[in-house]
């Protein structure tokens, strides 16, 4: 994986090396992350689907984020944060605490705001957005184990989210919710004669 990380710093205006022991942890957290959720797929298997541009690309880099946040290696993440937008079209902070099963699906879009905590199974959808009321205030939102976002979907606010939740497509979540819930977009369709 190190030969894979030094070919996308090659893309980055003055890179700076990624230790080879980062880069192995956040392999091993993103295997663990897939495996969540696809146990039948093989170190081997996750490791090409990284290295192809799948959907584990942006887990893996976020992943990579979090070691180099983790270990005050600021130096580190900004070429981290324009890798994960280039190739994934998304923006995660690495600031956030986001447990093992994360599984992003698709990211075109998809932004995760800052200091967020979110637990085990978390599963992301393009273009939806985790975010504050006000940008660079307040605490992030607590969302719990096995919530899954679909396309479009929002949380904003300093929010708490239970577990197992399932928010549907186009949704917009402004206040706490309660585990075990799934939440819908209801639109009425009207009908007249012309």
């Amino acid at each position: 994986m190190k030969n894979f990380v030094d070919f996308l710093l090659a893309k980055v205006y003055k890179s700076i090396p990624i230790p080879e022991a980062m880069i192995q942890n956040a392999l091993l957290k993103t295997i663990a992350d897939v495996q969540y959720h696809f146990p039948m797929l093989s170190e081997a298997e996750i490791s090409y689907r990284i290295e192809t541009n799948n959907n584990e690309l942006a887990v893996f880099l976020f992943r990579l984020g979090r070691e180099a946040h983790l270990a005050d290696r600021h130096d580190l993440k900004p070429q981290l944060h324009w890798l994960l937008k280039e190739l994934c079209c998304c923006e995660i902070y690495f600031n956030n605490e986001i447990g093992e099963g994360f599984c992003v699906v698709h990211g075109t879009g998809t932004i995760l705001g800052s200091r967020n905590v979110i637990g085990k199974g978390f599963k992301i959808h393009q273009g939806c957005t985790i975010g504050h009321r006000k940008n660079g205030e307040g605490n992030g939102n607590i969302i719990g184990d096995n919530v899954t976002m679909y396309a479009n979907a929002s949380i904003i606010g300093e929010l708490t989210l239970g577990s197992n939740i399932i928010i549907g497509g186009h949704v917009m979540v402004t206040k706490n919710v309660e585990s075990d819930k799934v939440l819908i977009l209801r639109s009425e369709i009207v009908t007249r004669s012309l």
